[in-house]
């Protein structure tokens, strides 16, 4: 059967009434947000297969001896036990000074693996060129032969080290003379922002918050609020709003799977894909013409060669997908007769093919 041959429909169908939201899970605060840390660093202790003949590897190896107080006299130091690396991290909004980050070590030389080795300290900056965190530690590998998620062999040159950074510097915020608040939508969209603006403006009793257009909303906080900013930040985000979203129909072929929503409309058409036959009739047809569809109806499924099915047009999608379920149709007919009637235009919804 269509199903038990492979997992191919996720449905993403919704009520008939539109299913409300929390504010904090439709929008974000502007400048609250995470950022990104990077840093070159040496990793060392490696069994011969770090960097050979990598002039920056060698001079780096230098300059971290000589900074522990270990002087070279400017020669350089040759070794296939060290490797010059990028060291990358994501520093989250209000984490603390002392808190462990996880850290990714990438090779930037001739290295054949970084398996083994250590990450000597490292300073993290951020775009302002600021160190913001501290990374350090062992580099281990769970398994050498092991698989990545894409089916391939793990890489040796691009690994994680878990907390292996540590905050040093604290991101400011001043919340205290903090005057308006910026919320940028995850999604825009014009009504679900404008729905924003309208729940925040009857929570507050007074116009307060204003969309400034599909993505943003903006609030002023009112004069003479009692709270603090946070008090006014925490009512709003627990704030629930209808959100609206563009019809829409994702499809990828390789896996077989369709997402797709309640608010899919179609409109009336004629598909034929193979043997399977689809038709999408008026949702109000003369009766005259009722009358004849029925009498038609049962001759068209004795026809044994011939899958047909007849919908009302402005029906929701899901339907007919539980229509084509019945009839055994197989996850190729579905993305044959959907982008069919996209490319006709009964399909009103956009079509993403991935």
């Amino acid at each position: 059967m269509f199903l038990g041959k492979c997992l191919w429909l996720v449905l993403a169908l919704l009520s008939g009434t539109a299913e409300a939201a929390r504010i904090k899970d439709l929008a974000s605060l502007k400048g609250v947000r995470n950022n990104q840390l990077t840093g070159y660093g040496i990793v060392v202790g490696l069994a011969g297969t770090g960097d050979s003949g990598f002039d920056l590897t060698a001079s780096s190896l230098g300059q971290a001896l000589k900074s522990l107080g270990i002087d070279q006299r400017n020669q350089k130091l040759e070794s296939k036990n060290a490797a010059a690396v990028f060291v990358s991290a994501v520093l989250p909004p209000f984490a603390r000074a002392g808190s462990a980050l996880d850290v990714t070590v990438s090779s930037v030389g001739t290295a054949s693996s970084l398996e083994g080795g250590t990450l000597m300290m490292t300073a993290l900056r951020g775009p302002d060129g600021q160190v913001y965190a501290m990374s350090q530690g062992k580099i281990y590998i769970e398994s050498r032969t092991g698989k990545n998620a894409g089916g391939g062999s793990r890489s040796l040159l691009t690994v994680q080290i878990p907390q292996g950074a540590v905050i040093e510097k604290e991101l400011q915020y001043n919340w205290a003379d903090l005057k308006e608040l910026r919320y940028q939508l995850n999604k825009p969209d014009f009504t679900t922002s404008a729905r924003i603006a309208v729940r925040i403006n009857e929570e507050l009793s007074g116009r307060f918050a204003i969309p400034q257009d599909a993505g943003a909303v903006q609030v002023v906080v009112p004069y003479g609020y009692e709270g603090t900013p946070v008090d006014l930040i925490a009512q709003i985000e627990s704030m629930d709003v209808e959100a609206d979203q563009a019809a829409k129909v994702i499809v990828n072929p390789r896996t077989g799977t369709v997402v797709l929503g309640d608010a899919v409309r179609l409109l009336p058409a004629a598909v034929a894909h193979g043997n399977l036959s689809v038709e999408i009739k008026d949702p109000r047809p003369p009766a005259s013409e009722g009358a004849d569809a029925a009498a038609e109806e049962p001759a068209a499924a004795q026809k044994p060669k011939n899958r047909v099915m007849m919908v009302r047009g402005s029906t929701s999608i899901s339907e007919l997908v539980s229509g084509l379920n019945e009839m055994g149709a197989t996850a190729d007919d579905l993305m044959a007769v959907l982008k069919a009637l996209k490319a006709s235009g009964a399909l009103i919804a956009d079509l993403e093919v991935q």
